[in-house]
């Protein structure tokens, strides 16, 4: 399997092919059986059974017909064929999963890669993971790592291909396929899936929250990202403030090298440059614990009615504790998690079926569609245990960890964690 999945899957589809093509072989070749009988019937010439000797002999071991052991035998196979079948589920071959992680600091990135690691872990696959950090330098540096370790598959979580080009023509190569979990890819040419959120609908719900925090119209500073997920939630944006009195004062892209203590410096420059900005809205959330220490160095008092509305996307652990503690108003929410199991599932199905990857966005799966948006405020924090940092899925879909679990326990054999 090492080195060459691409070829190997594609020389699987051609045998599945083959195989096909020789099944209507053998009803061919199964042709010249009735033929064989018939020549067998001349043999058995109806003198023989008018003598019946050879009849009769059969019918003399009745009892042995009765019971019919020789008879039965196939009959009582057909159950162990069908137990067989389900035995004889495909078997996952043993393969190294290698993570090409945008920055693991970021809480969501975090969460994806966390996630990634459960699902392959419990196909019990071999796992490798490198941290570019959040440096567009040292993303192809791991990328390369990864496959200098002989890794068979390679996911990472929304990295645009632009940053790291080189490494996946290498994979493609290497017949190493590459699959995206998390932001929105755009354009995508090597990726062979990209399982995401909906970015557009996530800036739409938040400027949403925006509109209905301050329908008499705001003035808001808006940071973002070099990236098309990024593009996509400011498209949602603005489709949702024009015409209704918003104005986007300024507009500036995130360090990404150096995403808290610079987006501090930017905000807090920012809200001291421009008067009356009365949202603070950071598209990348990491950034947003910056953004709320520039606001609360700024406004000491959460309940000063001069303070700005800061706005951000995931409600990660920090993030809920930050809106717990009146730093942060509202952050669109997606349990991201499910796409890294749809990664894993879209590489086991690819392995023991042949069957290609989804190229939809958020597929269904079995009428399930785990990608659900959801704005968190304080009123959802407050319906929380006191203690947890885990804002609840929205309910449907359910639970997407379990659903996965059961659907490889069912259709692959061999899982230890199956039990």
């Amino acid at each position: 399997m090492r080195r060459a999945l691409w070829k190997l899957l594609a020389a699987l589809l051609a045998f599945t092919l083959v195989a096909a093509a020789c099944g209507n072989d053998d009803d061919d070749a199964e042709a010249p059986a009735p033929t064989t009988a018939a020549t067998e019937e001349p043999m058995a010439e109806e003198p023989m059974d008018d003598a019946e000797p050879m009849d009769e002999e059969p019918m003399a071991e009745e009892p042995m017909d009765d019971a019919e052991p020789m008879d039965e035998e196939p009959m009582a196979e057909e159950p162990m064929d069908d137990a067989g079948e389900a035995e004889m589920a495909p078997e996952l071959p043993d393969i190294k999963i290698g993570y090409l992680q945008w920055v693991y600091a970021d809480e969501a990135g975090k969460r994806i890669e966390d996630a990634a690691k459960e699902a392959v872990d419990f196909l019990g696959w071999e796992y490798e993971t490198c941290d570019a950090g959040g440096d567009p330098v040292q993303m192809p540096i791991c990328g390369n790592q990864l496959l200098d370790s002989d890794i068979d598959v390679m996911l990472t979580d929304g990295i645009p291909e632009a940053l790291i080009t080189d490494v996946l023509e290498r994979a493609e190569e290497e017949g190493v396929p590459v699959l995206s979990a998390g932001g929105e890819v755009d354009p995508r040419d090597f990726y062979v899936a990209s399982f995401a959120s909906d970015d557009t609908d996530l800036g739409v719900q938040l400027a949403n929250y925006v509109v209905g925090q301050l329908p008499d119209g705001a003035r808001m500073i808006v940071q973002t990202f070099p990236a098309a997920w990024s593009d996509k939630r400011i498209e949602g944006l603005n489709s949702v403030i024009d015409g209704n009195n918003i104005e986007i004062v300024d507009m500036w892209e995130v360090d990404a090298t150096n995403m808290v203590a610079g987006t501090e410096a930017d905000v807090t420059t920012k809200l001291q440059q421009f008067e009356d900005i009365d949202v603070v809205w950071i598209n990348f959330s990491v950034a947003s614990i910056g953004a709320a220490s520039a606001i609360g160095a700024l406004y000491p008092n959460a309940d000063d009615p001069e303070r700005p509305l800061l706005v951000t996307f995931y409600a990660n652990p920090t993030t809920v504790n930050d809106i717990r503690d009146g730093r942060v108003d509202a952050a669109v929410d997606e349990k991201l998690e499910w796409q890294s199991w749809a990664q894993v599932d879209a590489v086991a199905e690819w392995l023991a079926n042949g069957t290609q990857p989804s190229q939809e966005r958020a597929p269904d799966y079995d009428g399930r569609n785990f990608s659900v948006r959801q704005v968190v405020t304080i009123d959802t924090v407050n319906a929380m245990p006191a203690d947890s940092t885990e804002v609840p899925a929205p309910n449907p879909p359910g639970d997407y960890e379990e659903y996965f679990r059961n659907k490889w326990c069912e259709q692959f054999s061999g899982i230890a964690s199956c039990g």
